[in-house]
């Protein structure tokens, strides 16, 4: 694919990223009129949105204000640390005190826009979540700045690491099972202090 200008490349990394318009925009910052401008070259980036570009999504700079040298955004992966340690889909598995830790790559593509930094993995012990497509022996990575707002989390419950999806009211939280053959369970008062939300799940990776 042949690019001639700036415009051309930053509208490339657009359509890399696989987000819709107003997402990519906002992932590195800026309004979806600011992001039109710069898609049709009437605009040129300025410094903050070159260097958001730059750490989101590995863009090599020189690519793309110069054309020159490769993008960083075609085959480029993330190395993600993954904890050497099963967390339960199921009724709760006890968390080992010393887990291992481990790094693997992941394509950039399957995580943006979050940031790899503040990434990590899990694997997954049970089928608790199988009607969420998070099966037994899978790869969850989460993100541990996101700990707010209902969704799926890898949650420490005590000793006990599990997959759940979470529901915060103002005085309680409710692990929440996507098997119906497991009981939802509502922790509140004094057992708040129990609960650690690690982070929200952002993506899961199957075994064959």
């Amino acid at each position: 694919m042949s690019m001639k200008n700036e415009a051309e490349r930053y509208k490339f990394v657009l359509e890399k990223s696989g987000l819709s318009k107003s997402a990519f925009a906002e992932s590195i910052g800026i309004s979806r009129s600011h992001n039109y401008h710069l898609e049709r070259g009437a605009q040129k980036p300025p410094r903050e949105v070159l260097e958001r570009l730059a750490t989101v999504y590995n863009i090599n700079l020189n690519w793309l204000i110069h054309g020159k040298g490769p993008s960083g955004i075609e085959s480029d992966c993330a190395e993600i640390e993954l904890i050497e340690q099963e967390a339960a889909a199921g009724p709760g598995r006890e968390a080992e005190g010393y887990s291992e830790i481990h790094y693997f790559q992941i394509p950039y593509s399957l995580i943006r826009p979050h940031r790899p930094e503040n990434l990590k993995a899990v694997y997954v012990c049970g089928d608790s979540m199988i009607d969420e497509r998070i099966n037994d022996g899978d790869i969850v990575v989460f993100n541990t700045r996101q700990t707010e707002g209902n969704g799926i989390y890898v949650v420490s419950v005590g000793n006990s690491l599990v997959v759940k999806r979470v529901d915060f009211s103002a005085n309680t939280i409710e692990l929440i099972s996507a098997n119906p053959a497991y009981e939802s369970r509502c922790y509140s008062g004094y057992e708040l202090e129990d609960i650690r939300v690690a982070g929200r799940v952002i993506a899961c990776m199957h075994r064959v």
